[in-house]
């Protein structure tokens, strides 16, 4: 399908008979209570193929109450708060209800056909292949089955969200009770940190620093909270996915004034991340919101807010939060690392030395989880991880630009936010090691999701598995390699 250059100077007539077969209003698309919020310039496609209409989600509640009943359980471990809960498998019990029920729709999303569809779920498939092979390549039969199991546990829970989040209501619902939760986790963490009630499964975490001012050392309190943020780097991440969940919510105009609501959880989660002094997280956030402001305003109203924005968040943080270099002692150890295993992945180039290895050969995780992933699973699972990553941030983007429109106007409004979020997670694990978690896939999993319940015109914008895609992938993952490597050379400062 040919498409105009000059996208601006297409009438949108056909944009209108799309939308009439999605039900949706027919109004001037150019009207600015329409306008997609990436079409800075009020542009938008130049030919509109006849859209089919979205697949209506399964009505039965059930799979959905179990799925956020699971996700309560894994964000707030009321095993660790209630400690004679600790005998009772509640996550185990839950996701085993939820995956019994949802079946049929989660090998749905396993079939062969999605999975052509779904080149993110393709990768994360891939990933599993990768990390079997990644010790039967050593002949290690034992290992390949146990880190086998442990990963296809993760990638059940990712299949089970793109299963049971079929339909854009569904996906809404999911964010408000993901915001709920993450209030919930914040405010548990800053109640211990502030002495209000002793939680003994939040105790703070004591960093050695020294004082800007006088050169003494002192001991830092880094905040923490339950379960699987009981660090603060891990902390961090979810914290400025809850940013970006509420404002989007504070964005939506049709909510009225109680979206107004949303400004108190902004504050406590910057607020929070501020107090876990993690300077992955600030730099986290810092990204979210140049991505946000981009695709939401476009280059030439970016700048300014930046501008403003960035400075304040600089001021409001400040000292470790904010000493960010790569001449630091603890930047020093990461990329010394990188180095390391760089180094190891000539061993064993294409599957790699072992899921979860890293550790045994080097002492410590990477602290960069595509370092960690070419690593431990070579360039097979290492092209896949960064695929999984790369993908949901290529596809959000092309959805925002002059060829390509999402037709419901709340959804078009949510993919700023979105591409905000994965930026923000995906720069959060360029210094942590989270490659078989399910945080990470539960964010690539909403990028799905998105990506699968949102109508768009034409359909052809969002990419398909195939042999065009693949050497895509393999030509990103060396353009990575490359410019990492370079990066490693001329700051990594070897000693002897």
């Amino acid at each position: 399908m040919a498409f105009f250059r000059d996208c601006s100077s297409v009438t949108g007539a056909d944009l209108r008979i799309a939308r009439q077969e999605q039900g949706e209003s027919t109004r001037d698309p150019l009207d600015d209570s329409e306008l997609a919020p990436n079409s800075a310039n009020g542009s938008i496609p130049s030919q509109i193929t006849r859209i089919a209409p979205k697949p209506p989600g399964n009505a039965d509640p059930v799979p959905f109450f179990l799925f956020i009943l699971v996700n309560a359980t894994l964000f707030i471990r009321p095993a660790e708060l209630v400690p004679a809960l600790e005998a009772v498998p509640i996550y185990l019990i839950l996701i085993i209800a939820c995956l019994a029920i949802s079946l049929p729709a989660v090998l749905e999303q396993m079939s062969p056909r999605r999975l052509v569809e779904q080149p993110i779920s393709a990768c994360v498939v891939g990933i599993l292949i990768a990390v079997v092979l990644s010790h039967l390549a050593h002949a290690d039969l034992l290992l390949a089955r146990t880190e086998g199991f442990e990963f296809s546990k993760v990638a059940l829970y990712y299949f089970l969200l793109i299963g049971v989040l079929d339909s854009p209501g569904r996906l809404r619902s999911f964010l408000t009770w993901l915001a709920i939760f993450i209030i919930i986790l914040t405010g548990l963490a800053l109640i211990h940190y502030h002495g209000i009630a002793e939680i003994p499964a939040l105790k703070a975490l004591e960093r050695t620093d020294y004082d800007e001012k006088t050169g003494e050392q002192i001991i830092v309190l880094q905040l923490m909270s339950t379960g699987i943020y009981n660090d603060p780097n891990d902390l961090c991440l979810i914290l400025v996915a809850g940013i970006m969940i509420s404002a989007y919510q504070l964005s939506e105009r049709r909510i009225g004034l109680d979206r107004l609501l949303w400004l108190a959880p902004i504050g406590m989660f910057t607020y929070a991340l501020i107090l876990t002094k993690s300077r992955g997280g600030f730099l986290a956030l810092l990204g979210s919101f140049m991505v946000l402001f981009t695709t939401r305003f476009g280059w030439r109203r970016a700048i300014p807010l930046a501008v403003i924005v960035l400075p304040a968040m600089f001021l409001l943080s400040g000292g470790r939060q904010t000493r960010i270099s790569a001449d630091e002692d603890s930047a020093q150890s990461r990329i010394l690392l990188w180095s390391d295993g760089f180094a190891l992945l000539k061993q064993s180039p294409l599957t790699g030395i072992g899921a979860n290895k890293y550790g045994d050969y080097l002492g410590n995780a990477a602290h960069n989880s595509f370092v960690h992933a070419y690593t431990e699973l070579g360039i097979l699972g290492g092209t896949f991880f960064l695929g999984a990553w790369y993908l949901p941030l290529w596809m959000l983007h092309r959805l925002g630009t002059c060829r390509a429109e999402i037709l419901a106007p709340d959804l078009r409004g949510f993919r700023p936010f979105l591409m905000a979020m994965v930026a923000g997670y995906a720069i959060g694990i360029l210094s942590l090691s989270r490659n078989y978690v399910v945080p990470t896939y539960m964010v690539v999993g909403l990028a799905v999701v998105f990506i699968r319940v949102a109508p768009v015109a034409p359909p052809e914008m969002i990419p398909r598995l195939s042999g065009r895609l693949v050497r895509r992938l393999i030509v990103v993952g060396i353009y990575f390699m490359i410019i990492l490597s370079i990066f490693i050379k001329l700051t990594a400062k070897y000693v002897g």
